[in-house]
């Protein structure tokens, strides 16, 4: 079946996408590497045109990779790894003002967090782990358990290796989904892929999905390379969605790019991308040009007294 072919959302070097709806908003975030203003809060009322309103770190904390933004009774919430341990910052609005950065004191990367049938907060990290939260969110409650064996490719496939990261968790039709991505990030273009299970709570046992790899670039010719690292998300009048980052083929310069793709559940409670389905119902454009946001920030006169958003340099 012929698949279609996804422009980015938001193109340049945005990877690790994290999704939230609040509402009709959503908001994303992203690793932010070394670049300062760090963790970019995008802002968007249709998941396709996105503008910058707000940035968790204002100063260098470290590099940071694979965030996951949270929303839990009102307080917004962005765990992730950098300076080999995980941090959270907190805010009662996605625009800000955040809180100085609290150091959970635990290793591992691409934290995920989670709420479990009994109110307790979760945290699955890369490698299957898994650590309860205290109710506030930012401190740990436990020792780290390996909960999770994630789904195996076959043999033969050309990857970088296994690397189990990036867990994100949905809860849906009182499953829980673990998605995460396997196969390394950057090698061979048919490397990297995302994988899902479900369980009825957050630490098993699981069911592997019977249409993984959900997302996966199957050949070197496709025009997206290293596709991987899902978040899933709902839209107000019950459309699933998925969003992920790939390289575009030829152009790794440019970094791992923002896609957006359908999502659909199927009669046995699985999902899986209904991109290649033929009348989706889909924003327009999705398939189409990077979103004029994008292409307005580029020019600045310079007429405030602080740089915008889309100013990060390299930090110290």
């Amino acid at each position: 079946m012929e698949k279609r072919q996804y422009a980015p959302v938001i193109a340049g070097n945005y990877a690790d996408p994290s999704v939230i709806r609040v509402g009709a908003d959503y908001y994303m975030t992203h690793s932010s590497y070394k670049l300062t203003p760090g963790l970019i809060i995008w802002h968007s009322r249709d998941l396709l045109n996105w503008s910058r309103v707000g940035a968790a770190l204002p100063r260098y904390e470290g590099d940071v990779w694979a965030p996951d933004f949270v929303e839990h009774n009102g307080v917004y919430y962005i765990y992730y790894p950098a300076g080999r341990t995980n941090w959270v910052v907190t805010a009662p609005s996605p625009a800000g003002p955040w809180s100085k950065p609290i150091n959970l004191g635990i290793k591992g990367i691409d934290p995920g967090h989670t709420v479990g049938p009994d109110g307790k907060r979760y945290l699955h990290m890369s490698g299957g782990d898994c650590v309860e939260l205290t109710a506030d969110g930012l401190a740990i409650a436990g020792e780290i358990r390996h909960v999770y064996d994630g789904w195996r490719y076959p043999d033969d496939w050309v990857v970088e290796a296994y690397s189990l990261e990036g867990p994100k968790i949905t809860l849906h039709d009182d499953y829980y989904y673990l998605t995460v991505a396997v196969g390394g990030t950057a090698g061979p273009p048919t490397s990297h892929m995302a994988v899902s299970s479900r369980s009825r709570t957050p630490s098993g046992p699981w069911e592997h999905s019977p249409y993984n790899p959900i997302v996966h670039t199957e050949s070197r010719s496709e025009s997206w390379w290293s596709k991987g690292h899902v978040s899933l998300i709902d839209s107000p009048d019950g459309q699933w969605w998925m969003v992920y980052h790939a390289y575009a083929n030829g152009f790794h310069s440019l970094g791992r790019q923002t896609l957006l793709e359908p999502v659909e559940w199927t009669p046995d409670g699985w999902f899986r991308a209904a991109g290649s389905r033929q009348g989706i119902d889909h924003p327009d454009g999705v398939e189409g040009a990077i979103p004029a946001d994008e292409a307005a920030s580029f020019l600045d006169i310079f007429d405030d007294s602080e740089l915008g958003l889309h100013w990060q340099c390299e930090g110290v």
